[in-house]
């Protein structure tokens, strides 16, 4: 008799329950396995961080992964008790595919737990390597006592150099400060302000407290940043302060009442602010997060258009220039009848009938190459270089120590995007900052990168084809600026190497994070604050922002490894603070002109960039104002194809070949001035030599032919070989004379995706790490870093 269809369905239904009821038993018990694994291995690793201490042993490093461990073994509780709500906050990161979420939320608290023991592993492996007394770990100096001060270039810590960090929004828990740095900070913003002028209540009570917490715990420097959000009454009375705001600063910058607000706020707040330290307490002024004033059609917020103080400031300024209207109809091909008739956009369009201050808005595709969108861009950067001027002064003379030193959070693709209509004039405002800064990007092998501009796959200039992760954007940005401003440190107060809008990567290695600090350190980074930390100190429950997706928060192995680098850093700051800047012998021509008119011009001097870096050539920037400074005898300067140049860029780049300089050229150059007419005056003469226009590995073989023999030999000679024995590239390499023994200190990062064999000349040679003695024959696996010295 075959059974009742009821019959089968309850069969069925009870096998399926009996199916989810073993997955749920299955997945128990495998949690409740890997909780006893990482309390046995995190027991095992405290017995021996108690062992190397009574010996005298480093256990700094080892520290730090115990506090990883800890802290995530708390965290994976969390999100196994209360996985729903991770589920929820995984689905509030729209771009993970719908079908992914539940599985990567399931998952989660299995990964950290894991993580946890593969962090416990590689610790516990190295400490029996310290007491086996195979390897020995230098010390980092001890940065919760002792007094801060800001040195030539770098912090110092009892006179001792070194690198502060710590993590965007991180616990000032000590054992947290201790483990990933002791960076402490306050927020300011116009919000603060009540309308009779005063500050006052809770948040700002917050701010001192922050202060005096900081001071207490030597969380060094202190940073007092600036946020630009206005208050709801600012709002309601005059809500005319918000057009022409943009995403960070979210009001109008030409605004009156924006500046006597803002004036208002830095009387108001500092004196108490600033006085909660120390008199000798180090401090700084970040002056803005991430500003841009893009002002294109389709630009970041441009749609919100410009007000009509900055419409009138900019007729003012053309008025200044042109002094005529004649004069400027003559350039612009116009019949204006004044200056307040000169537009950029079209006034009468109907879609902004109710709002025309959002029709304000250039039309790059038309103007660029031009005139009007020379004049525009350059008076932009005006208009943003006074605002920052008028900030610093107002922080600067009421911080009640003389005017401590101001950052600018710069957007880290300022430089190497092609768009210079957001108001940023990079040589202004690095030469404004004491401490210079930017939020930069590293991007990863295996990282999911969201829009096409970022996923680096084109055959020839894609990174993803050459390299295990990019390092352009970085290297570039302080390589840029340091040869601005050698003197000065830099600050990243918001590190996109761990995460970003535009990617996020789910299983980080420790080999790629030591990598990318070293690459940043040994170009001149001085203090690093890497975005995001998102879990309470208490809890472990994982923040509710789509931020922590993909980031920190969720990888113990990334997370240890930021902190045991920053200790090897900072172990060995010593030397390398202040042997970062050595004379730079390659200069790129930076010509803002051809930036400004040319969307090719940033990608032309990027891969000469790129080629240099892979060749070890000492490369750095000149433009038209500093050229001058340069040694004629021993630096030479490259110019990348720079279609657009004025006649003073043109005659500073003349008058250094004429006094001795070699001036290389790589394509075509100088067919018009800086609005787009074609060129007369000087004619550019005396070039050393001349290259093809091409990518990156093109001019690898071109400034190998024709650079080296201009060059001094490095000091010490380093072949790096693919596996097939051929001369291969990728392995950056820095070599600084030791600063008590001269002696050269070789670090070397193999940023290639692929493996590479390196060949020193003969001689001893000790690992600067381990501290032991190394061989002059080695392979280097993708993301590996050495520190060598050459001990004869």
């Amino acid at each position: 008799m075959l059974p009742h269809p009821k019959q089968i369905l309850l069969t069925t239904l009870a096998c399926a329950v009996s199916l989810y009821a073993s997955a749920d038993t299955n997945r128990e018990v495998e949690w409740l396995r890997l909780n006893a694994a990482v309390d046995s291995s995190e027991t095992e690793l405290v017995a021996l961080i108690e062992q190397a201490q009574a010996q005298g042993i480093n256990t700094q490093y080892a520290a730090i992964s115990a506090h990883t461990i800890a802290t995530f073994q708390t965290a994976a509780a969390h999100d196994y008790a209360n996985n729903e709500q991770v589920r929820e906050i995984f689905s509030d990161f729209k771009r993970l595919k719908a079908d992914r979420v539940g599985k990567e939320a399931k998952v989660l608290p299995f990964n950290e737990l894991n993580a946890c023991l593969d962090v416990a592993a590689h610790a516990i492996a190295q400490l029996e390597q310290q007491l086996g007394g195979l390897i020995r770990l230098s010390a980092s100096p001890d940065l919760s006592k002792g007094q801060v001060e800001l040195g030539n270039g770098y912090y110092q810590i009892d006179g001792r150099p070194f690198f502060p960090s710590s993590l965007v929004w991180l616990s000032t828990d000590e054992a947290y400060v201790e483990s990933y740095g002791r960076i402490g900070q306050g927020a300011n913003t116009l919000s603060r302000l009540k309308e009779d002028g005063t500050v006052g209540g809770y948040n700002f009570n917050r701010m001192v407290e922050s202060a005096s917490h900081s001071a207490e715990h030597n969380l060094a420097p202190y940073v007092f940043f600036n946020g630009h959000n206005a208050a709801g009454w600012m709002k309601q009375k005059h809500p005319e302060i918000e057009q022409g705001g943009r995403n960070f600063t979210q009001y109008d910058i030409d605004s009156p009442l924006i500046r006597k607000w803002f004036t208002q706020l830095a009387e108001a707040s500092l004196p108490k602010w600033s006085g909660a330290l120390p008199a000798d307490y180090p401090r700084m002024h970040l002056l803005a997060n991430e500003p841009h004033f893009a002002t294109a059609k389709g630009g970041w917020r441009a749609s919100n258009g410009l007000s009509d103080f900055t419409i009138e400031k900019y007729h003012a300024w053309l008025a200044q220039k042109y002094t005529t209207i004649d004069a400027l109809n003559e350039i612009y091909g116009t019949a204006c009848q004044s200056f307040d008739e000169v537009t950029f956009y079209d006034a009468n369009n109907i879609r902004y009938a109710d709002e025309p201050w959002r029709a304000r808005q250039i039309d790059m595709k038309k103007t660029r190459g031009g005139p009007v969108w020379y004049d525009w861009c350059r008076f932009n950067q005006s208009r943003v270089n006074e605002w920052f001027t008028f900030l610093k002064e107002q922080v600067q003379a009421n911080d009640g120590v003389g005017g401590a030193p101001v950052s600018i959070k710069m957007l880290g693709f300022t430089l190497s995007r092609n768009t210079r209509d957001g108001g940023m004039d990079l040589e202004y405002l690095t030469n404004l900052q004491e401490v210079m800064g930017a939020d930069l990007r590293v991007v990863p092998q295996g990282a999911e990168v969201f829009g096409k501009h970022e996923e680096g796959m084109a055959p020839k200039t894609g990174w993803m084809n050459y390299f295990a992760y990019d390092w352009s954007e970085q290297s570039m940005f302080l390589d840029f600026s340091k040869s601005l401003c050698p003197d000065k440190p830099f600050y990243d107060s918001e590190w996109h190497g761990f995460s970003a809008v535009s990617w996020r990567h789910f299983n980080m290695s420790r080999e790629y994070v030591r990598s990318a600090l070293w690459m940043a350190f040994a170009d001149g980074m001085s203090m690093i604050k890497p975005w995001v930390w998102g879990r309470d100190a208490t809890t472990g429950a994982l923040s509710p922002k789509a931020d922590h997706i993909g980031e920190l928060s969720t990888q113990p192995v990334a997370v240890d490894a930021f902190g045991r680098t920053m200790k090897e850093l900072n172990a060995h700051a010593a030397w390398l603070a202040p042997g970062v800047e050595q004379e730079r012998k390659v200069m790129l021509y930076y010509c803002e002109e051809a930036a400004i008119q040319d969307d090719e011009y940033t990608n032309g001097f990027k891969y000469a960039y790129e080629a240099l870096k892979l060749l070890n050539m000492p490369v750095g920037f000149a433009t038209p104002s500093t050229i001058r400074s340069l040694d004629s005898k021993s630096q030479m300067v490259l110019v990348t194809p720079t279609q657009f140049i004025s006649e003073s860029s043109l005659s500073a780049l003349q008058a250094f070949q004429q006094s001795g300089g070699r001036v290389i050229l790589v394509g075509e150059s100088f067919q018009k001035n800086e609005q787009g007419f074609p060129r007369g005056g000087t004619v550019f003469t005396g070039a050393s030599a001349s290259l093809p226009e091409g990518y990156m590995m093109d001019y690898v073989q071109s400034f190998t032919k024709t650079l080296t023999p201009l060059l001094p030999s490095p000091l010490v000679d380093v072949r790096s070989a693919d596996e097939s024995g051929a001369d291969a590239y990728g392995v950056m390499i820095k070599q600084i004379p030791h600063h008590t023994t001269g002696h050269t200190i070789l670090i070397l990062n193999n940023v290639s995706k692929d493996a590479r064999s390196i060949e020193l000349p003969t001689g001893q040679y000790a690992d600067m790490i381990t501290r032991q003695l190394a061989e002059g024959a080695f392979v280097m696996n993708p993301c590996d870093v050495r520190v060598l010295l050459k001990m004869d």
